[in-house]
Order: C-alpha cells, then sequence, then structure tokens
C-alpha cells in the first residue's frame, strides 16, 4: 500500500475510534466504518483462547477490562480497533452450558450407524440398475461395479410379455 494510502486509512481508523470514544456504539460503528468480514455482526469475533491471536493483540486485549476499546492497531491486513466484551475463565463449562451440545453429539454418534444401515436395506432391496457412463454415488468404496439386488430379472427371457402402452389420442 502507497504511504498516502496508509495514511489516510490510518486517519479514517483515528476518526472511527473518536466517535467510539465520543459515544457512538461499537457495534453501530462497526456496521457502518468496517470493511473487514464481521462487520454485519457488528464487528463481533466471538470468543479467542491464548494462544490463537498474534502475540501483540494477545498482550493487549487479554489484560484489558471487559467492555473497553483498543486504539488503533496496524496489523497486516490493515489498521484494527478492537473491543473486549467479556472474559471467560478457562476450565470445564458448567453442565446446563455445555448440554445440549452433549446430546447433539450422543444424537449423531448414533443415528449415522442407524441411518447408514437403513440406507444399506433400502439399497439391497431395490433394483438399481446404473447406465455405462454414470458412477454409484451410493456404492460402498470397495465396490467396483454394480450390484443387481432385490431379485430383478437382470436378463429378461425372450418370451416375455410386451407391457401395453397407454396414451391419449
Amino acid at each position: 500500500m502507497r504511504p498516502a494510502k496508509v495514511a489516510a486509512a490510518e486517519e479514517r481508523a483515528k476518526q472511527v475510534l473518536a466517535s467510539i470514544k465520543g459515544g457512538a456504539k461499537f457495534e453501530d460503528v462497526a456496521k457502518k466504518s468496517s470493511e473487514g468480514p464481521t462487520a454485519d455482526q457488528g464487528g463481533e469475533l466471538g470468543q479467542f483462547k491464548r494462544g490463537t491471536l498474534a502475540k501483540e493483540l494477545e498482550d493487549l486485549t487479554f489484560g484489558m477490562k471487559p467492555g473497553t476499546v483498543t486504539d488503533v492497531i496496524r496489523t497486516k491486513q490493515g489498521f484494527v480497533i478492537l473491543k473486549v466484551n467479556q472474559h471467560t475463565q478457562p476450565g470445564i463449562a458448567p453442565l446446563k452450558q455445555v448440554e445440549n451440545r452433549i446430546q447433539e453429539a450422543i444424537y449423531y454418534e448414533k443415528l449415522q450407524p442407524a441411518l447408514r444401515s437403513y440406507l444399506t436395506k433400502l439399497r439391497e432391496d431395490a433394483y438399481i440398475d446404473i447406465k455405462p457412463g454414470f458412477n454409484d454415488t451410493g456404492a460402498s468404496p470397495n465396490q467396483t461395479k454394480p450390484i443387481y439386488t432385490a431379485a430383478a430379472d437382470t436378463n429378461p427371457s425372450k418370451k416375455a410379455k410386451k407391457k401395453k402402452k397407454l396414451g391419449i389420442l
């Protein structure tokens, strides 16, 4: 970036910081002024554990009190202003907080094999004829050619009756 553009971006960031310190809500200013991917969410980045941010950002934000805003910080991506919403104590989360996630994990752990078994049974009971040039995306990885299933006659005898075709004249 050219020095003139850098200076203009820094000046703009300082104006944004001044409006926040002047009483404007951080979220509203972020929605209007941010060019980052979280602008629509009011600049909400989510939670970060120690060791996941750049060292200079981590040193700065983990020492701040909740509700406080940083000064303008220059990063590789440009200039940023961060707000610390809360600090979460490390350790084991209370059961109430993770109960739904545990239930979902157990549900999916039980659901996947049952669903796979059900779909396998459906495939075994169905007549499947994969035409040349098409792939059987539902086949197991070890299956190299289509399997004809469900007692369907793949070679009908020549004496088989022709089906009547119905139509509107």
